[in-house]
């Protein structure tokens, strides 16, 4: 009977010992997971910063071919304003001649 409790004993030490092995390395499994889930977040915000620095300058690249367009269609508005306003100066540089002339 005596070896019976002995044995239940040592059994009941090695499953009490399975179990603090088994506590163990669940939290340090956890500690592990905690661990590569941090990596995991700051990885995350280095790809997020990239890419939002990647948006950025895209959307200053057209924001400039954009601005650059508008500017090329403005010149050649004006261009023609001058255009027009050249030929026009010259009607009233007439007119204002010949009334003067006129008047003489």
């Amino acid at each position: 009977m005596e070896k019976v409790w002995d044995e239940l004993k040592k059994i009941e030490a090695q499953a009490e010992q399975i179990q603090n092995d088994a506590q163990d390395r669940a939290k340090k499994m956890v500690l592990l997971a905690k661990q590569d889930a941090e990596k995991l977040v700051e990885n995350s915000k280095t790809y997020a910063e990239a890419e939002s620095q990647k948006l950025y300058e895209k959307a200053i690249e057209e924001a400039n071919q954009e601005r650059n367009e508008h500017l090329k269609v403005n010149e050649e508005v004006v261009g023609n304003l001058k255009l027009k306003a050249e030929k026009r100066m010259k009607k009233a540089v007439s007119a204002v001649v010949n009334a003067v002339l006129e008047d003489i």
